[in-house]
């Protein structure tokens, strides 16, 4: 599971950060709310941990921006601040839980806990991505009405790539969503996998759904729809990120 922690208390920051990877959690941690909206922008992310005082953009205003965007990513909202009208700011603005300054870190854990599987239990049952269809239930998976056969490993690439719909994710993360227990796979396995999926997902069709943003990943969407830059294969096409710098997407 991949963490966002936003927090600018240096010592606090360090020992949050430290003892989620000892519980096995991969941690990105950004010490000032401009570099913490942006990583959560990208989005790649299982839960954030998102402080509300911080240099340059509050918490309260992150969380609002996310929310804005129907990121369902859940949000730990952490704060000194313990009044009230505080804790239920935040959670009208979209956050899923609040802990307030001090805590006990096991508390944190297993709130973390909570939220993770709150999320797990709210995934949607039928996930569609253009004419794309997956029943994550049955697991059955359709393009314009024709159904596609695919491997227990191909499905879980799919269904990770399309819980995150329009968020680029890295090889790392995609191995750890998919297959927890990839015993010994590479960020190569990935590479081939996608390779695969597109033979089953995209060929013969104009509009493709899975592309390379080189250097960073893979992302599933519908350019067409969404009105970007209709995703044919083979070619590359400039999109600026959200640092503002071109992707070159394909």
């Amino acid at each position: 599971m991949r963490l966002l922690l936003v927090e600018d208390e240096r010592p606090l920051g360090n020992l949050i950060r430290q003892g989620l990877e000892q519980a096995g959690y991969k941690v990105e941690w950004a010490t000032d709310g401009d570099q913490g909206a942006l990583l959560a922008t990208e989005g790649g992310f299982d839960l954030v941990i998102l402080d509300v005082m911080l240099p340059g953009r509050d918490g309260w205003s992150i969380c609002q921006s996310l929310r804005a965007r129907r990121d369902p990513v859940p949000i730990l909202m952490l704060t000194a601040r313990d009044a009230v009208d505080d804790r239920v700011k935040g959670l009208e603005l979209g956050a899923d839980d609040y802990l307030t300054k001090p805590f006990d870190f096991k508390e944190l854990r297993a709130r973390v806990r909570a939220l993770l599987r709150r999320g797990n239990v709210n995934r949607a049952r039928v996930i569609r991505v253009g004419d794309l269809e997956i029943d994550t239930v049955s697991r059955r998976v359709s393009r314009g009405g024709s159904e596609i056969s695919l491997t227990a490993r191909e499905y879980a690439l799919l269904e990770t790539l399309a819980a995150s719909e329009g968020r680029i994710l890295d090889r790392e993360t995609i191995l750890a969503r998919a297959w927890p227990d990839p015993d010994g796979s590479g960020s190569n396995t990935v590479d081939v996998y996608i390779w695969m999926l597109r033979k089953k997902i995209d060929a013969d069709r104009s509009v493709k759904l899975i592309h390379t943003v080189h250097g960073r990943g893979y992302v599933l969407r519908d350019d067409h729809s969404s009105g970007g830059g209709g995703g044919s294969s083979g070619g590359n096409s400039g999109r600026a990120g959200a640092g503002g710098a071109e992707e070159q997407v394909s």
